[in-house]
């Protein structure tokens, strides 16, 4: 980057994705589920704009401000919302065999729904 020049992040923060990451914490630690997350670490961060603000000065960089701006997702059905999950949650999806995916996803999206 250019000295003296401006750079805009967006990233999820603190609260990302509550309501989805609450159903799959609560699928994959049941049956038939569990066994395949046996060890799993959530591998995505979700952080608090003060967090961001250290990690940006430890980088050298002067952060001008850092907010949490809440943003609903607008999807229009249950097959929007399967595709957003196939596409977005690969570290729960790919920890199953192929075949049993789908299943997943909609279970995943049925729960949800409620």
């Amino acid at each position: 980057m250019k000295s003296g020049g401006r750079l805009l992040f967006q990233m999820g923060g603190k609260g990302n994705a509550q309501e989805i990451l609450s159903v799959l914490d609560g699928l994959f630690r049941e049956k038939p589920w569990m066994k395949f997350f046996v060890g799993f670490s959530f591998p995505y961060g979700f952080y608090t704009a003060e967090e961001y603000i250290v990690w940006l000065r430890e980088a050298n960089l002067k952060p001008e401000r850092a907010e949490l701006v809440p943003k609903d997702m607008q999807l229009a059905g249950r097959e929007d919302l399967a595709g957003w999950i196939r596409n977005t949650w690969l570290p729960y999806t790919e920890r199953l065999p192929t075949e049993l995916r789908e299943r997943f996803i909609e279970q995943i999206v049925t729960t949800y729904l409620k």
